[in-house]
């Protein structure tokens, strides 16, 4: 018997069981199969080992928390990382390069692409699984969906790539792939969605399948992918088709049939955060839920990780003060530091999702109020953690589960929504908007605010109108990823590099604050920042492949 070491993971327990065959007279105990992995003949010939290869691809592929969502807001005018866990810092002072993509940070090239390359090991050798067609049929819609989800990452970080189907192994020499253009990557994306939705199922019946791709998930993908393509940024021409595709691709998330999705969670009744909280509820079109049996780095310590100082948090993400200013008042008007009454007590009769979304000074938290005023327990002269303390003087209570005690253990179950339905309604406003349907934009726009944000409803037209969705965009779904790639595909990229802020706030001898809006981050704007440099060591593997613009 030849024994090929590299198909093996060797552990102390399987040398314990092999030496005691060995001793115990068993002849043949070195053609055991190793006890804690299987080979690729056992993967291709059993369904449920294929099932595991599958779900390994969803581990490459679907990004969450900082990943997905904080580490691109702290790029933007919506987070300050505290401890540039991403390399954000990279960008927004204006020092990425080719050279430094590093894999801490986002830049996630050699991560889709390992993701890829699983996806068309599984479509090289899923015809060799016979027997439980229904299962493999599905599994086949999985990993199409998969894979358009890994080029749809990579698309909106570089543009077009290259489009890789086959299966690169030691004996490849030369590695010579060509980069597609945005629109070639886009239409290979939709064909694997299409693909998907041959044989995705609505629903799975049993519970532990539900973080599953779905045929919503499909649609969901392909409304923001066709979103985007209809966009300023790319399409220039302003083609009426692109957005009448973005609209009904919207809309056919909204009418399927298979699920009946519904908005979830209302800030006005406290609700709001119930969207994040409660596991696969009605909004949720495809999450990731995370353990809370075991430890899984930052993704279920994030209840403790966004918290802060004074809880024994971390204070990650700190809310810039751009972003708090933004959320409206409680009356659908603008906030303004203009005005003397609302620049007394910033944080008095703002909307609701202001509440649910931003912890500010003097809320109440788990059992008291938060203390970020200079020598409070939640500021950098606290007692408790000081370097641990947001400097903008604002933590993220949008997903965090106040009701978990992270000193008795820091990690507990979690959900990241990948696609829900707030984002479809505000994809179709958006479509209708572009295409002069006024009346239809604002019956979805305002469905958000009432059924929401608690909110009143508002009116307009045209430009004004458009003007509206985006802030309900940037409201609504902040710190879920959205931002960045939002105001890179409307073409206003710059405003969100603007320097970081946040605020002084000081306790007065009766019991009042006064505050004073301080600067937390100098930022710089790049215009080559539209997208992501591809790494060098990318380009010296394959000279074939062209750099993004302005990079050197």
């Amino acid at each position: 018997m030849k024994l090929n070491i590299n198909n093996f993971k060797i552990n102390s327990a399987a040398l314990l069981v092999c030496t005691a065959l060995i001793f115990g007279g068993c002849k043949k105990a070195l053609d055991l199969q190793p006890l804690d992995s299987y080979s690729e003949k056992d993967v291709w010939s059993d369904p449920k080992l294929t099932q595991v290869f599958v779900n390994n691809i969803y581990s490459e592929t679907v990004l969450a928390y900082q990943d997905g969502g904080f580490g691109w807001a702290a790029q933007t005018d919506e987070l300050y990382g505290n401890f540039n866990w991403t390399n954000e810092n990279l960008y927004v002072r204006g020092e990425a390069t080719p050279d430094n993509q590093t894999s801490g940070s986002l830049n996630h090239w050699n991560k889709m692409y390992a993701s890829i390359r699983s996806s068309n090991i599984f479509f090289t050798n899923i015809e060799k699984v016979t027997g439980a067609d229904e299962a493999v049929n599905t599994m086949k819609g999985e990993v199409h969906f998969l894979r358009a989800l890994a080029y749809f990452e990579l698309l909106k970080r570089f543009g077009g790539v290259p489009l890789i189907v086959k299966v690169y192994d030691v004996n490849d020499r030369n590695f010579n792939e060509k980069r597609a253009t945005w629109l070639e990557t886009k239409d290979f994306i939709l064909a694997d969605i299409a693909e998907a939705l041959k044989t995705l199922p609505a629903v799975y019946p049993n519970d532990p399948d539900k973080g599953r791709a779905t045929a919503g998930a499909a649609l969901a993908l392909k409304s923001r992918l066709l979103l985007y393509a209809a966009s300023p940024y790319f399409n220039k021409s302003n083609d009426r088709k692109l957005w009448e595709d973005a609209k009904l691709a919207a809309k056919a998330v909204i009418d399927y049939t298979g699920v009946k999705y519904a908005l979830y969670g209302n800030a006005a009744n406290g609700t709001y955060n119930k969207t994040f909280l409660d596991f696969f509820n009605p909004e949720i079109i495809f999450g990731r839920v995370y353990s809370g049996l075991v430890k899984a780095d930052r993704y279920n310590t994030v209840s403790r990780d966004l918290s802060p100082n004074g809880y024994n948090g971390y204070s990650a993400y700190n809310v810039v003060q751009q972003m708090v200013d933004d959320f409206e008042m409680a009356d659908g008007t603008k906030f303004s530091w203009s005005n003397p009454e609302q620049a007394k007590n910033p944080y008095l009769n703002r909307e609701p999702r202001f509440y649910a979304t931003i912890l500010a000074n003097n809320q109440q938290f788990k059992g008291r109020l938060t203390g970020f005023f200079e020598g409070g327990d939640d500021s950098p002269q606290s007692p408790y953690s000081p370097w641990n303390a947001s400097k903008t003087r604002y933590c993220v209570r949008k997903m965090v589960d106040e009701t978990h005690d992270w000193n008795v253990q820091d990690y507990d179950a979690t959900q990241w929504a990948v696609f829900r339905l707030s984002e479809i309604y505000l994809n179709y406003a958006e479509a209708c908007s572009a295409l002069g349907e006024d009346g239809e934009a604002l019956t979805y726009l305002n469905k958000i605010r009432t059924e929401k944000a608690g909110l009143p409803v508002v009116s307009g037209a045209g430009t004004a109108l458009m003007e509206k969705i985006r802030h309900e965009r940037r409201i609504e779904l902040c710190f879920e990823g959205h931002r960045y790639f939002d105001i890179r595909r409307w073409g206003i990229a710059e405003i969100g590099s603007e320097d970081a802020k946040g605020v002084i706030i000081r306790k007065q001898s009766n019991g009042t604050f006064t505050y004073e809006v301080m600067t937390v981050q100098e930022r710089t704007w790049v215009p080559s920042f539209y997208y992501y440099p591809i790494p060098r060591t990318e380009i010296q593997k394959n000279p074939a492949i062209v750099q993004n613009p302005n990079y050197n």
